[in-house]
């Protein structure tokens, strides 16, 4: 294979993080030569909507010109509401996950899922590393807490795959988080590696339950959880498993869209393995997308490492082609034709009443039964 095609090719498994609110030249043509398939912003890379609109239009801009098949690269950011929430205002403001899980309504998670996907869509987003469907045991819990919709496996299920249904609605893919389950952990993956004693039985009674939902929901994407899980891979934690991600998330929950690994730059994972390393063992595990999201030095050492590995057939060219399969049939389906955003309309969209009423009620205990999606659909 032609080495310029490979690379692009494995460029599409990248999803990586940028440094600022505006990509100079310098910057875009990395993301160019790389080809990258994905972009995560955080709060340093929003300060309003007409930046954050020059900014996803400059880097799809980039790759439309540059990637693989010129597509389009996801764009995406962690938008649950609350603590994590990485676009201020005027962006509407969610309450934590928890408190809309007191109101057990599907339709409100719904509505919520919608207006999320509303505004991030309108300014060149189109993937929300959201809902966080982990069953914690407490809301307590310093790791996971309030992020989680409920304690109760069904309420979870119940309101993620809503919220699932809602974004899709958008126009956004949304990811559920973290398989296969944070909730039992009280140690953060962001320091240590965290260690689960759970069977896969255990698991899939109890955890497995609101990600077979989402399943169900047609969730486009899935997070990994940097934890250790003993009993079914004494050796890797899940994003580097191939137990867990095969024979588990593919084989026995039959999920065969995408999988995001989470940051792989995590303590969990730096403390153990290298970065190259890590992007290697999560790709052969079978992550789609490995995300990288601050060390913005790294990606092209990452890059060409892989590319290496699959010349080398170090790691199979199949997994290469499979992982693109499910990329292109994923951005084939949500980002084209391709449009660029448009500032007006954001401007329009992004907080507007209509939405923000939506995060109100949930604020006030209030379950939302005619919302913003509904009218839309009345005014189609």
């Amino acid at each position: 294979m032609d080495q310029s095609i490979l690379g692009k090719k494995v460029g599409q498994l990248l999803c990586v993080g940028v440094p600022g609110t505006r990509l100079d030249r310098a910057k875009l043509d990395v993301l160019g030569r790389v080809g990258v398939g994905g972009v995560i912003l955080f709060k340093a890379n929003y300060e309003s909507v007409p930046q954050l609109v020059e900014l996803t239009n400059d880097i799809q801009k980039t790759l439309t010109s540059d990637a693989f098949e010129g597509m389009p690269a996801f764009i995406g950011v962690d938008q649950e509401g609350g603590r994590v929430r990485r676009f201020g205002a005027p962006f509407t403001d969610f309450p934590p996950q928890a408190v809309m899980g007191r109101l057990n309504s599907a339709k409100t998670a719904f509505e919520a899922g919608f207006v999320m996907a509303k505004e991030l869509r309108a300014c060149g987003v189109n993937v929300n590393f959201a809902p966080v469907v982990d069953v914690p045991e407490s809301l307590d819990n310093s790791v996971i807490g309030d992020r989680a919709f409920s304690t109760q496996e069904e309420v979870v299920a119940t309101m993620g795959s809503a919220l699932v249904r809602g974004l899709l609605k958008g126009g956004v893919i949304g990811v559920a988080k973290h398989f296969p389950g944070h909730g039992v952990t009280s140690i953060d993956s962001h320091t240590e590696l965290p260690i689960c004693d759970r069977s896969a039985e255990q698991l899939e009674n109890r955890d497995w339950s609101p990600f077979k939902r989402a399943i169900r929901a047609r969730v486009e994407g899935i997070m990994t959880a940097h934890i250790l899980f003993p009993k079914i891979d004494p050796d890797r934690p899940a994003t580097l498993s191939r137990r867990i991600l095969q024979d588990q998330l593919r084989k026995n929950l039959r999920y065969q869209k995408l999988i995001f690994s989470d940051d792989l730059e995590m303590g969990a994972i730096q403390k153990k393995y290298s970065l190259t390393d890590a992007a290697f063992l999560a790709i052969e595990a079978g992550c789609d997308q490995v995300l990288l999201c601050h060390e913005w030095n790294r990606i092209e050492e990452v890059w060409q490492h892989l590319v290496k590995a699959f010349e080398s057939g170090a790691l199979p060219m199949k997994k290469l082609d499979e992982a693109l399969e499910r990329i292109r049939d994923a951005k084939t389906r949500f980002l084209r034709p391709f449009a660029f955003a448009n500032l007006e309309m954001a401007q329009a969209v992004v907080g507007s009443p209509d939405l923000k009423s939506v995060a109100v009620a949930i604020r006030e205990g209030r379950s939302v039964e005619n919302g913003p999606s509904t009218q839309e659909s009345e005014a189609t």
